[in-house]
């Protein structure tokens, strides 16, 4: 890939303002909405896709920018309902469970084809997730697989035979599937990213380059066109896709612009038509919220600390319970971030059917300092200084400052702050390099376990160093526990263990504030902040239509 160049933003911004100086005057009807609402000269969707990815190997990636150029390129044996995430069919036109619920059969649908022409077969998706499960790939979301018979072990090194892997082949449209215990949200992963398949041939041949334009093959409903890194991905209709002939859009524009100001400028301006969750500066919620584009709605998804608890003075947990404790999370909400999310003091979010979770962190200063002095840190004495690391972003940057001011005053210690571009924080975290670093989580599928495993020990995403084996242990009950209420008592135990020992220091729970155009149809709000884009369209009429009402999506 090309090396950045760090010129592309401006570029970018000074378009979007060009054009905003340039439009004409707008009449009462426009002034319902944020900016231009004069649809693109092509069928096209243009929209910020926030920070550089740091791969676009879906079998590697575990960040969110990342997982959105995926789904755009790939599509694995089932799809998402655009407006549910239940899945539907995708490769796989449909399947069988058995009775005991540990063997999935997929039936490929017939005639399917790479983007090169080549037959995507049964054998693609069991080379696939072997590929994911080879510790040589290094995959971070390796874990989603474990549910499969034999992947942990696999995947850990301590089993090398990959046909012991639960996966099987038995012909070109046929993909089996066992597991070691039922699980009810495997369907939901053969959705995920991680899961699709990806073209052997292609990555022999290429190697890590397999993923450029000119070069790369894909099986989803948009093929990738070009690529200029800290500026855009340009993806054009795949006329291989299966279902080519119901896609209406010809093509896709996803800028790389992690300003935020840029981005709701490029959005103003009409240079996107659609400026996602998280794109929007914080202090400017206030002021869109009246336009009838923009759309809210809590999602699944918390905002944290990671602490590297295998770094003194962090191996502590009363120091991170100090850490925790010191945060006063509802000041963040209600003054920083202007109550447009909520205080959070739990790992997993809200909204998950029979799962109500253990007690939250609360803002207790004077336990907070009773705990630094039991260990051995009494007002702050002696304790060295460190860092808090965020990827470069104002909204991280804000609340970073603000965390900072908060243990310096409760705690009397020694915080400096950090900023990264995201390749190179996604490196930092991942291999435990910083003392405590801002972290998010969006849930892959609708069941708490989605975040409680990341502090498994071993799982990739972790990115602590935390390890307890009875954390380990419940978990490992819970997926093998089949009455509902018995399984969520394990699960709100091991949360409640996890919160006291506090390798991650929870903030704020996820709201997603988007701008949409007026004639960008096909999004909706979901509980993941997915969206599949195959199923978007421009409606050039929608001034026909019934207009949308403010904070309501069509």
């Amino acid at each position: 890939m090309r090396a950045r160049t760090g010129a592309a933003p401006a570029l970018v911004l000074a378009l979007a303002l060009a054009v905003g100086a340039c439009a004409p005057a707008r009449d009462a009807h426009e002034a319902r909405y944020f900016g231009s609402i004069r649809p693109p000269a092509t069928n096209v969707l243009r929209f910020n896709n926030g920070a550089e990815p740091e791969t676009t190997d879906p079998s590697v990636m575990s960040g969110q920018p990342d997982g959105v150029i995926a789904r755009i390129l790939f599509e694995g044996l089932t799809d998402y309902d655009p407006q549910t995430l239940l899945p539907v069919p995708g490769q796989a036109y449909r399947w069988e469970t058995s009775a005991d619920g540990l063997t999935y059969t997929f039936h490929l649908r017939p005639g399917l084809v790479w983007s090169d022409d080549a037959p995507v077969t049964a054998r693609d998706f069991l080379w696939s997730w072997r590929r994911v499960l080879s510790p040589a790939t290094g995959a971070r979301a390796a874990a989603l697989m474990y549910p499969i018979v034999n992947a942990e072990a696999f995947h850990k090194g301590t089993l090398a035979d990959s046909t012991q892997l639960g996966l099987a082949a038995p012909d070109d449209s046929t993909f089996v599937v066992t597991l070691r215990a039922p699980t009810p949200w495997f369907l939901f992963l053969t959705s995920y990213y991680t899961f699709v398949p990806v073209p052997r041939a292609c990555i022999e041949k290429h190697g890590a380059r397999w993923t450029e334009p000119g070069t790369i093959v894909n099986n989803g409903a948009f093929s990738l066109v070009s690529h200029r890194q800290n500026e855009k991905f340009v993806f054009a209709k795949n006329p291989k896709y299966w279902a080519a002939s119901q896609v209406k859009l010809d093509g896709i524009e996803a800028y790389s612009v992690d300003d935020l100001n840029t981005s709701t400028n490029l959005y103003k301006a009409g240079v996107i038509d659609w400026n996602p969750s998280g794109e929007i500066p914080s202090p400017f919620l206030p002021y869109v919220r009246g336009f009838a584009d923009y759309v809210t709605g809590e999602f699944q998804a918390t905002y944290f600390y990671g602490v590297n608890c295998t770094k003194p003075p962090f191996d502590d947990p009363r120091v991170r319970r100090a850490l925790n404790l010191a945060i006063d999370r509802e000041a963040i909400a209600r003054d920083l971030l202007k109550g447009t999310r909520r205080a959070w003091g739990r790992l997993t979010p809200s909204g998950y059917p029979g799962y109500d979770g253990p007690a939250p962190i609360a803002f207790e200063p004077d336990s907070a300092r009773a705990e630094l002095a039991r260990a051995g840190f009494p007002g702050g004495k002696g304790f060295p200084k460190f860092s808090i690391l965020f990827n470069t972003s104002e909204d991280h940057r804000r609340i970073a400052e603000a965390v900072q001011a908060m243990w310096r005053r409760e705690l009397n210690v020694p915080v400096e702050l950090q900023s990264m571009e995201w390749s190179s924080f996604q490196q930092a975290s991942t291999t435990l390099h910083y003392d405590v670093a801002r972290r998010s989580w969006i849930g892959d599928y609708l069941d708490p376990s989605t975040f409680l495993t990341l502090l498994m020990s071993g799982n990739g995403n972790n990115r602590s160093g935390w390890s307890d084996p009875e954390y380990d242990r419940l978990m490992r009950e819970s997926e093998h526990e089949v009455d509902p209420v018995k399984r969520a008592a394990i699960l709100r135990a091991a949360e409640s263990r996890a919160l006291a020992s506090s390798p991650y220091l929870p903030v704020y729970h996820y709201a997603s504030h988007e701008l949409i155009k007026p004639y960008v149809k096909g999004l909706h709000h979901t509980a993941l902040d997915v969206h599949p884009l195959s199923r978007v369209w421009i409606d050039r009429d929608w001034r026909q239509h019934e207009p949308i009402a403010s904070g309501a999506r069509q």
